[in-house]
């Protein structure tokens, strides 16, 4: 992200003046001494009219006037981390913070496209890009630049261009694309895709086409591309296809290309499948350039409204938050109506619904019966679809207790002793200064068997001999089980998982590169385990799981089984190594009732 500083000719700049980007509660300013001097409007470049197109970021109000006479110009990039704040879908207001304002500054919100490299901008870009973290766009600013358009029909063509979730799938041909090193680019410059994200193929139709107009430079029939790019990103402006010469001398931008998709997921998994192949072939780095996006819900705005019922929050004593997701269905708040009547105000409630179709549904379910709650309940309600990750770290940011309980909306508590004792021994830990606490629990299916005793990572054959997460007896009868009532575990369900929210901000929540509700909770267990945090499984009778019946809308069953081997290999990419060392033993501290201090898991 980068703006163009226009100052007014005898104006000063002294080390207090920096450059202020806002979006809401998101804030970012770039200090004078990282402004890059530019040269003044209208000098230098290719002595054209400059090209002034306003950019989509910032707000609409702030033009560019690029031929303001005597003014120096600076451009000022904004650090690739704090960029990552900001919303691209809305706009950004860009001003000027000075203890001493003296003369008034202009500020120009235009876009950087190819055609400023071209031009004046080239010199100042290249150290931009490089502080961004983009090397390789960085590093092609020192060869002979060029701007040329793409030769259609003759030697390019775009075949399907399509949006599914948050990703943009761009196929077609270009001519000669197995002999040549082609990147792609947005026009604003701010989203870079090099050459090995792009999947070429061969095409013998194209290979014959060219060969009829004496077009071909070698024997390779590969012409064809396929890439995914994110959507947001490319949102109503232009691709370029940017060609570096074998020797790296010379860089051409060819385009722009049009970008005016339409939303057709079924046909986005077609073409990528047919490129890419078959998810469960893919590696994690590869699934990152191909799948991933498409998979994906959009979580750019991270957004809740707050609706109150029952009893005031106790301010005398801490209380305890239970977190529960709602999606697809409010069948579910039967259970939550339950919790009313066995807790007590040692906690509150707090629903979230992560799914606008099911919003009435559930605040008519909660109001209509809000005047009879003892319990206090906090209502979210989401912007949008988040996922299970994200709808669990905006209810744990707006909750107002110092323990947690994360819950999904099909558990059912019969008896709620357990909650009482795993929130007061959280408690303890945080008074004694000792070792975090995460506590999962004994959940069982509504015959008594057991769903949940902790988890435990083999390896899958169904999953290409991935770590799975793994359930231990599950589908035994409850009886069966002779162990401790506390027992260590590598890692709980998030079905049911209680922390303190110290940790769970300490660990940034969930990891929402996990979607959907795979793999973030065993993900979330193992970091608080790298923090030195223990992990038990209190095991008693009361809490059952009607496991999967929250989620009946989540997707069909393919696009399900894609979603958990992408979530799986991303797992495996950060903690195969981990899990694959020689089994450890794990100490319970101060088990109840005593019993064996070592459990070999």
């Amino acid at each position: 992200m980068a703006v163009i500083v226009h100052v007014p000719a005898g104006a000063t700049l002294d080390d207090t003046v920096r450059l202020k980007l806002v979006q809401g509660d998101v804030i970012s300013t770039v200090a004078r001494g990282e402004w890059i001097a530019i040269g003044p409007a209208g000098g230098g470049g290719t002595g054209g009219e400059k090209r002034v197109k306003t950019q989509r970021k910032m707000a609409a109000a702030l033009t560019a006037e690029p031929n303001l006479p005597h003014t120096q110009r600076f451009a000022v990039a904004v650090p690739q981390e704090a960029a990552k704040r900001f919303n691209p879908k809305l706009s950004i207001a860009v001003s000027i913070d000075a203890s001493r304002p003296g003369r008034a500054i202009m500020v120009s919100a235009s876009s950087i496209g190819p055609a400023d490299l071209v031009g004046d901008l080239r010199a100042a870009f290249a150290p931009m890009l490089k502080a961004s973290g983009q090397d390789e766009f960085a590093a092609i600013l020192g060869a002979s630049l060029a701007l040329k358009p793409l030769e259609t029909p003759d030697l390019f063509a775009i075949e399907h261009l399509v949006i599914s979730g948050t990703g943009l799938v761009a196929s077609g041909w270009m001519a000669n694309l197995g002999s040549r090193i082609i990147h792609v680019v947005s026009a604003d410059l701010e989203t870079w895709l090099d050459h090995a994200s792009i999947k070429r193929s061969a095409r013998a139709d194209v290979h014959a086409h060219l060969h009829s107009r004496h077009a071909l430079t070698g024997a390779s029939e590969e012409h064809g591309f396929t890439f995914v790019i994110p959507a947001a990103a490319v949102q109503d402006q232009d691709l370029y296809f940017v060609e570096v010469a074998p020797d790296g001398a010379a860089v051409t931008f060819h385009g722009p290309v049009p970008v005016a998709p339409e939303r057709d997921d079924a046909l986005a998994r077609k073409v990528v499948g047919e490129a890419f192949g078959d998810i469960r072939s893919l590696r994690a780095e590869d699934i990152d350039r191909s799948y991933r996006h498409l998979l994906s819900i959009d979580k750019a705005e991270m957004r809740a409204q707050i609706f109150d019922f029952g009893p005031p929050l106790r301010n005398d004593k801490p209380v305890a938050s239970v977190i529960i997701p709602f999606y697809g269905d409010g069948f579910f708040l039967n259970c939550v109506h339950y919790l009313q009547r066995i807790l007590d105000d040692n906690f509150e409630l707090v629903v979230v619904v992560d799914d606008p179709r099911i919003w009435s549904e559930v605040y008519n379910g909660v109001a209509l019966r809000s005047t009879g709650f003892k319990v206090p309940i906090r209502l979210l309600r989401n912007v949008a679809n988040y996922g299970y990750g994200g709808a669990n770290n905006i209810a744990v940011r707006l909750s107002r207790g110092d323990v947690l309980f994360l819950m999904n909306s099909d558990i059912l508590v019969k008896d709620a002793t357990g909650l009482h004792r795993a929130a007061e021994a959280i408690r303890d830990r945080k008074r004694g200064s000792g070792r975090e606490l995460v506590v999962g629990f004994s959940l069982l299916y509504e015959d008594n068997t057991i769903q949940h005793i902790g988890m435990t990572f083999p390896r899958s054959s169904s999953m290409g001999n991935l770590l799975v997460a793994d359930h231990p007896m599950k589908g035994l009868p409850f009886e069966l089980y002779e162990g401790d009532t506390i027992r260590p575990a590598h890692a709980v369900t998030a079905a049911l998982m209680a922390m303190s929210k110290d940790l769970f901000q300490n660990l940034d929540g969930f990891d929402l590169r996990f979607e959907r509700g795979d793999f973030e909770d065993a993900d979330l267990c193992l970091r608080a385990r790298q923090k030195g945090a223990e992990i038990q499984v209190h095991v008693h009778p009361g809490l059952y799981h009607l496991e999967r019946q929250s989620i009946p809308a989540i997707g069909d069953h393919d696009i399900r089984a894609m979603v958990t081997y992408m979530n799986c290999a991303e797992f495996n990419r950060r903690w195969e190594a981990e899990l694959s060392k020689p089994k450890r033993v794990f100490k319970v501290s101060k088990p109840h009732p005593p019993g064996p201090s070592d459990t070999q898991v």
